[in-house]
Formats: structure tokens, sequence, C-alpha cells
């Protein structure tokens, strides 16, 4: 090949890259005012006003990089949503280096970056500051050094296996869903007689060293990860038959990205650029075989189905090339292609980021409830509506109500009053959105703010619960202002009360050994 040849080759694939990149980024920002935070963004943000080494549900990394974020960039819905899109446009990048990896060209590396950008749930988690998309970011570069190692060998690269692991786990713990997967292909694959030299080993420890204070963290607190896993898995988690685990997968992942997962899957049974590459296939079956046992979320899936976009693209490239000999069929063919992942882009972005008016988005989901209507990820949900894009409506309305009847009490009442709720995400956004309607900040048994303690003397309590209030039993007096008011339709029938008690019948530290609720 000619230097001329070689070097317009690499420039053409990179600008790809970069434009894919640029766009994934530009895609988050124009959306990111849109509705409100998500509920999960505002327990996050609790959680980065107490830097810890761990927490009851999700580890120390994301909280600390939510803290760096309001330092450097402040609150606003725009300002938060930075650091996800960040991630999403670095996930991508990553992403098309692996199709390099794998031997494919500028058009296989067009066609993974633009399935990436119309992947639902990737679409979802880089619109909001939670932990997946930090958690997806770290594991696409833990794939990516994989790929080094299968295809050079180096055992040295083992050591960064360990680093980006040790990340992975303080950020979230889906590598650990992956570890069986993981370990059935090691011992498959050739790879296995690096078990034999210290370097897997060194990797390891490295890891484990970077987990340390996480670890050490749930042995000073009684290992409440442990009991949130235990009771999220017998309580929580609906128990999907296959057709309906299938159709999650469809939902979260798009049903246009499906030939792709398919051609992935295949071709990574075989070789490509000469190398075998089966360890991805072994692990993505082997961590589909154990979530569907566990009845556990799509989104611990989400990262393993990366490489096979990336195979998926690289097949669809060697196939247009192979089959379609004659140059106008096959450019005729690839821009089909491209097409037909655009439409997907363009049918399934408004059910993943605030792009329409929140009252159109009932009429829009019309159109998803064959894919929605028979999946659930929860006991008691429907996924009619995404969650991603309802959990994002109706919270300032929450925290108006809460603060309409805190200032309806006396003056020497509201110097002393406090709020209660049950869920974490109410409490979370009292604390976010409060400020600025002159409220305290709210206490909770849900989670990590459990830990946190009863805080104030209980004496005038404002409580968010239900409206069978299962704190009644507490308090001398106990008055139902009636339940929340919405405007938005999406959120009609959500019942959420608001109760005013007083005088309570036994100290604050005894009402709080009955709040605790770590599910």
């Amino acid at each position: 090949m000619q230097p001329r040849a070689f070097f317009t080759k690499h420039t053409s694939m990179n600008l790809v890259i970069l434009l894919a990149a640029l766009v994934k980024f530009g895609i988050h920002l124009y959306t990111a005012p849109g509705y409100s935070f998500f509920f999960d963004e505002f327990y996050t943000a609790a959680l980065s006003r107490h830097l810890a080494f761990g927490y009851v549900d999700v580890p120390p990394l994301t909280p600390a990089l939510m803290a760096l974020s309001r330092a450097l960039l402040g609150e606003s819905l725009l300002a938060m949503h930075i650091f996800p899109a960040l991630a999403g446009a670095f996930t991508l990048v990553f992403i098309c280096l692996m199709v390099k990896e794998f031997g494919g060209r500028t058009f296989a590396v067009a066609l993974a970056a633009l399935g990436f950008l119309g992947g639902t749930l990737w679409l979802s988690l880089n619109s909001i500051f939670a932990y997946d998309s930090f958690d997806q970011l770290i594991l696409v570069g833990f794939f990516l050094i994989l790929v080094r190692l299968l295809k050079t060998g180096n055992r040295r690269l083992w050591l960064a296996l360990g680093l980006l692991a040790g990340l992975a786990l303080n950020t979230k713990m889906t590598l650990l869903f992956m570890g069986p997967g993981f370990l059935a292909a090691l011992l498959i694959s050739r790879q296995r007689r690096d078990l034999l030299t210290p370097w897997p080993w060194l990797g390891a420890l490295l890891c484990l060293a970077l987990l340390s204070p996480y670890l050490i963290w749930q042995v000073v607190n009684g290992w409440p990860t442990l009991e949130y896993w235990t009771a999220y898995s017998s309580v929580r988690v609906y128990q999907a038959s296959l057709w309906q685990y299938f159709l999650n997968i469809l939902a979260y992942m798009s049903p246009f990205l499906l030939p792709f997962w398919i051609a992935g899957l295949y071709r990574l049974f075989r070789r490509m650029d000469g190398v075998n590459y089966s360890f991805f296939g072994i692990l993505f079956l082997g961590t589909l075989a154990l979530l569907f046992g566990l009845s556990a979320t799509i989104r611990l899936l989400a990262a393993a189905f990366m490489p096979l976009l990336a195979a998926g693209a690289v097949c669809f490239e060697e196939l247009t090339e192979r089959i379609i000999t004659r140059f106008p069929w096959r450019r005729l063919a690839q821009s089909a292609l491209l097409a037909y992942l655009a439409v997907g882009l363009v049918f399934t972005a408004p059910g993943s980021l605030p792009i329409f008016p929140v009252d159109a988005l009932p009429a829009y989901t019309q159109l998803l409830r064959p894919l929605y209507q028979s999946t659930r990820e929860f006991h008691g949900q429907s996924n009619y509506l995404p969650i991603m894009l309802f959990g994002r409506t109706g919270w300032e309305e929450v925290v108006q109500n809460v603060a309409d009847e805190f200032n309806k009490l006396p003056e020497q009442e509201r110097a002393v009053a406090g709020i209660y709720s049950d869920w974490y995400w109410t409490a979370g956004a009292i604390d976010m959105l409060g400020p600025r309607h002159g409220l305290p900040h709210a206490v909770s048994g849900s989670l990590t703010y459990y830990l946190w303690g009863p805080v104030y003397s209980w004496d005038v309590m404002l409580l968010l619960t239900n409206r069978t209030n299962p704190m009644d039993v507490f308090f001398n007096q106990c008055e139902n202002k009636g339940p929340v008011k919405y405007q938005s339709p999406l959120m009609q029938g959500n019942n959420l009360y608001i109760f005013v008690c007083r005088d309570p019948k036994i100290p604050p530290e005894r009402i709080w050994s009955t709040a605790r609720s770590f599910r």
C-alpha cells in the first residue's frame, strides 16, 4: 500500500469517528435541558454531598464524579448532563476502535457508530448522570484492552485489565455478573495458559487493591450492599419468561439492532483479521444465561452487546464487499444499511430522550405499545411508558406541593420542622429542588439515606408517604393534607400523600430503627 493511500484510509476513518462522537455529544447537550432530572440523579446528587468509600446500593466512584461536576459546572440541567454526554462520546470512540482492531474499515466504523447512536438504552443512559453511563465507558475500555490481549498475546495487558476492572467495580457491580462468563471463556480459550504466569494474578491483585476501600466500608457498615441485593432479587425483580426477557432486550437495546447482534455473535465465533475472538461470544452467552436465570435487568447486559455491535458491523462490511462485487451496487447496499440505522435512530430517540413535549408522550408511546406492553422489570411495574422519560417528570410539582404545606405551618413550627420521605427519589428531589423554595433537607429510611440518621427532633414532621401512612402510629397527631397534585398527565394516579405529624410518642432514634429499607 502506498503511504498516501494508507494516510487517506485512516484519515477518513478517524474523521468518521470524530464526527460521530461530536454528534453523540451534541445530541445529549441539545436535549440536556429537557423535562427535569431523572429520579436516580436526585439520589446520586445526595450521595455526592456525603462522600464516602461506599453506599448501600452503589460503589463510590459515580457520586465522587458528580461532586466534581457540581463543583466545576454547577447544578443546572445542562451542566449536570455534560459528564454523561462526554462518557457517551468516548464510549462511541472506543467501540469504533474495537471495530478497527477487529479488522473493520471505514464503512464498518460508520455502521458501529450509527448503531451505537441509535441504541435505545445507550441513548437513555448517556442522557442522565447515573452510574450506568460511566460503567459502560469503563467496560468498553476493558473490552478494548481484552481485544488487544487476544490479538497480541501481550500478557502485561492483564495489569490494564485489572486496573479497569477495579474502576468498573467501583462504579457498578456489572462486571461481577460477567465474572462467570468471563471465567468460562478464559478456561475454554487458549488464554487459560496465561494463568500459569504471574500477570493475571497481578492484575487481580491490582483490582482488589482498588476495591479494598469499598470492601472495608462494607465490613465497617455490616455489609449493607449484600442485604440490598438479597432484597432486590427476592422482592423487586419480576420473573420474566424467556419471551418476555427477549422483548425486554429488544425494548432496551433497539429492535433495529437485532440483525447486528445476530451477525456479531456469529462473527465472533469465526476468526477476524486472523484472530479468534470467540472469547467474547462465550462471555456474552454465559452472562445472558446467568442474568436470565437471576431475572436481572437488561441494563446489566448492555455492555456485553458492544463487542457484538462491533463484530456485526465488520460482518456486514464483509458481506457487502464479498457478495456485491460491482462498485455502484455495493455503494447502494452500504447506503441502504446506513439509512436503515438512521431510521432506527429517528424512531428510538423520542422514546429515549426528552425531545417531545411531555403532553405528547402518551400519543408517541402508543407506537411502542406492542413492544413494551408485555415487558416489565419490577413487580407491579408496567413499561407502557419508557421509565427513562417518565422518571423525569413531576418532581417540581412534588416539591412545590411540599413547599406549600411547609409554608402554611406557623413560624415557630417551621423553625424546627423536618421532612421525611419513604423513598430515596422523593427525598433526593426535596434536597435538590427544595432550597429554592426554602425547604429543609429531607431524611428517609430508604437505602443510604438511612445511614445518615433521623437528624431532626421530629416534633413536627412533613411526611411524604402513601395513603396508609405507616408512621402514623408514632405520633399523637397526624393530619392528612391530601395527595400531591400533578398537572402532567403522565403522573396522574401516582398516589403520593403529604401528612403533617406532631408530638412523637417515642424518641426519634426508636422511630428511625423502624424506617430502614434496603430494597
